[in-house]
């Protein structure tokens, strides 16, 4: 339906027979190929805004208008602080919740909001309070929570009139066609100004809400909550992050900070990247962005477009987080999850040691032309590379299993067969497809499959190997240059 005409047409129908409408399009469109996302945060209305913020905010509503144009989008997050200082959560505030639904075309089922810091009724009973639950493994009873709850009255009393529904929870499951949204209130025991470092997790509720992912490992699975997890109590991020990993959330979406950033979190044996969402007010020490996320739904990899607030040019530009990743204006997104090693052979399998000698000398016969460098023999220790990398457990045990073959490498680089020259250029091909793919991979694991591949669309046609094991024997070359070479030295 023509998109001007949809919007005149629904003007027609209440509240809740527009989102009726809304899921039964939704429904219609079949299968949903990508999925696709808004992400605010931070937005602080106060009920008096100055030029500068209604100006930005008006613009807001045309950019989106721009982005979603002839796009599905499935859901839209606000990470938080929708006021400044529990200030008023007035008709302003709602219109421009609703008009960012209309403009985006979801329902308010798919709008998720969480609570931040600023949606809290700050008082004195609350900070003290909080300065007794603030330790180690503190177990929680059901009054202190209802206590700790009761601050955000004002807040949940405005959700009711935007989602037409009670959200009373600290930790919630959204279940939806393809992917799930895990809600967390990272606020629950926030509301001092020394809230770094030191917010609790309610450890039950948490779990009994995640668990329930437990058999969603073929869904994409999205937590969203305010704060960054390096806002918890120490105990606290090693819980949520175990189960992060276990009950396979893919990602973290949050804000606090006022500025955009990306980070990526290995302590649980898998990587979970954080995305974070900068302001949605102008002022002297904010970054004014907004995150549009796509995923293939797929191949399980898409991209964050943030739009940075250019304040004196008065319009939006794509920018707004800062780091390597980040340099080209979008971040990749490959959700680790998904992407299962294929086109190798398994742990178990023997490489024939005489076939991997006759690969390497033919290797060295077909690269005998390629253009080296000086390289620059480095070993350090490969486990804190993959450490710095940011390598998965699995990287490492493959790495075992292959490294048994070295020797043979070692043994033809230190023959006579080998000029000083033939025994530079296989790690010179290496060393050059490192430095073509680093930066445009989130991780070490990335950067291994993307050399691997690489080599083998380079040279597929000049072996009579299968593809699994040519594969394999360029997997171990890059897992021996690793060891040997002075690459993978960087930190992610």
């Amino acid at each position: 339906m023509n998109r001007i005409l949809r919007r005149i047409c629904l003007k027609m129908y209440s509240k809740g027979e527009k989102n009726i409408i809304m899921k039964t399009e939704r429904f219609l469109e079949g299968t949903m190929d990508k999925l696709r996302w808004i992400h605010l945060s931070d937005i602080h209305f106060s009920g008096d805004e100055d030029y500068e913020v209604t100006r930005m905010r008006d613009s807001i509503a045309d950019k989106l208008k721009e982005l979603t144009e002839g796009k599905i989008i499935n859901f839209v997050v606000v990470s938080g602080d929708l006021v400044y200082q529990n200030g008023s959560y007035d008709a302003k505030l709602k219109k421009f919740i609703e008009s960012v639904e209309q403009i985006c075309n979801v329902s308010s089922d798919n709008l998720f909001i969480v609570p931040g810091n600023h949606d809290i009724k700050r008082n004195q009973a609350r900070t003290v309070l909080l300065d007794g639950i603030r330790k180690e493994n503190f177990k929680f009873e059901k009054n202190t929570v209802e206590q700790l709850e009761k601050d955000f009255k004002k807040y949940k009393s405005f959700l009711k009139k935007v989602k037409f529904q009670d959200e009373d929870y600290l930790y919630k499951l959204e279940k939806r066609e393809g992917y799930n949204i895990f809600l967390m209130n990272t606020a629950f025991t926030a509301g001092t100004d020394q809230d770094e470092g030191k917010l609790v997790l309610e450890k039950n509720l948490f779990y009994d809400a995640i668990k329930q992912l437990k058999d969603q490992e073929c869904s994409i699975n999205i937590a969203v909550g305010h704060h960054p997890i390096d806002c918890f109590l120490k105990e606290n991020q090693e819980k949520i992050w175990n189960n992060f990993n276990d009950y396979n959330i893919d990602f973290y979406l949050c804000g606090h900070q006022h500025k955009g950033a990306y980070s990526y979190d290995l302590n649980a044996g898998r990587i979970i990247p954080t995305y974070q969402c900068g302001s949605g007010r102008v002022d002297d020490y904010a970054t004014v962005t907004f995150l549009m996320g796509e995923l293939d739904m797929n191949t399980k990899r898409g991209k964050i477009t943030p739009y940075k607030w250019l304040v004196n040019e008065e319009c939006w530009a794509i920018g707004g987080i800062d780091g390597r990743k980040a340099v080209s204006g979008e971040l990749e997104i490959t959700l680790e999850r998904f992407q299962k090693s294929t086109g190798f052979l398994f742990e178990d399998e023997e490489v024939n040691e005489d076939e991997f000698r006759r690969f390497i000398m033919e290797f060295h016969e077909k690269s005998k032309y390629f253009d080296n460098e000086e390289i620059n023999i480095d070993p350090k220790d490969v486990f804190e590379k993959f450490s710095n990398m940011k390598c998965n457990k699995s990287v490492e045990k493959h790495y075992h299993s292959l490294c048994r073959y070295f020797p043979i490498i070692d043994e033809i680089m230190e023959s006579t067969l080998l000029t000083p020259i033939e025994r530079e250029s296989i790690p010179n091909i290496i060393i050059s497809e490192y430095n073509k793919v680093l930066g445009k991979a989130a991780n070490g694991n990335e950067i291994i499959e993307l050399i691997v591949e690489n080599i083998f669309q380079l040279y597929k046609d000049e072996f009579n190997y299968s593809n699994t094991t040519l594969k394999t024997y360029y997997k171990i070359l890059v897992y021996w240059s690793i060891y040997e070479c002075d690459i993978f030295n960087e930190k992610i």
